[in-house]
């Protein structure tokens, strides 16, 4: 979803590796040397939802808690990445966390919804708003925006989708088939549908 969010444009620089513990997506936005905006991102396939952690299972995903929580795992793992600047926009409370839905439609559609979970200011889920994208066709994008979405889309469809793909079962495939997920032509080369 990363490649999604600076395809978009949103003028936000990546920093580092911290899809690696938990977070899909964390950016930040510098003004000369200094950081001035701060973006957690998360992104969810179709129906699934925001997961729960710690004891008990009582923190939710992309709460301030759970982002700091795992702010604090990537600092000790990586002490040389700006985890530490990024980290103090969290506890004062002044940075976007956002979720991006993306949902297969009928028809070779998909959709993509943004949640905002949290603007600056705010507590998490305090307010959230959607925005829902109009269905892009992935056979016949409308214009560079949707290029770029499809083509991100299609990139980590087939990296994923190769790597599992062999290992399924037929009920399984009948089901992503039944989803949208993979098409026909997918499965064409591996079994006869």
């Amino acid at each position: 979803m990363g490649d999604i969010l600076i395809m978009i444009g949103v003028g936000l620089v990546v920093a580092g590796i911290a899809y690696k513990f938990g977070i899909d997506g964390l950016y930040y936005k510098k003004k000369g040397d200094t950081i001035k905006e701060v973006l957690v991102s998360e992104s969810k396939w179709n129906k699934s939802r925001l997961g729960f952690s710690g004891k008990n299972k009582t923190v939710k995903q992309m709460s301030q808690e759970w982002v700091l929580r795992t702010m604090d795992k990537l600092i000790k793992k990586n002490p040389s990445m700006p985890y530490d600047t990024l980290k103090r926009f969290i506890i004062a409370d002044q940075y976007r966390a956002r979720l991006f839905r993306l949902k297969p439609l009928k028809d070779n559609q998909i959709q993509i919804t943004i949640y905002k979970i949290k603007n600056k200011g705010l507590k998490a889920f305090d307010k959230i708003r959607d925005t829902q994208l109009k269905p892009m066709d992935i056979n016949n994008p409308k214009n560079s925006f949707e290029q770029r979405m499809i083509q991100a889309y299609n990139n980590c469809r087939d990296i994923q989708l190769h790597k599992y793909l062999g290992v399924l079962s037929d009920q399984e495939i009948k089901h992503l088939l039944k989803d949208n997920y993979i098409q026909k032509k997918d499965v064409k080369a591996l079994f006869s549908f």
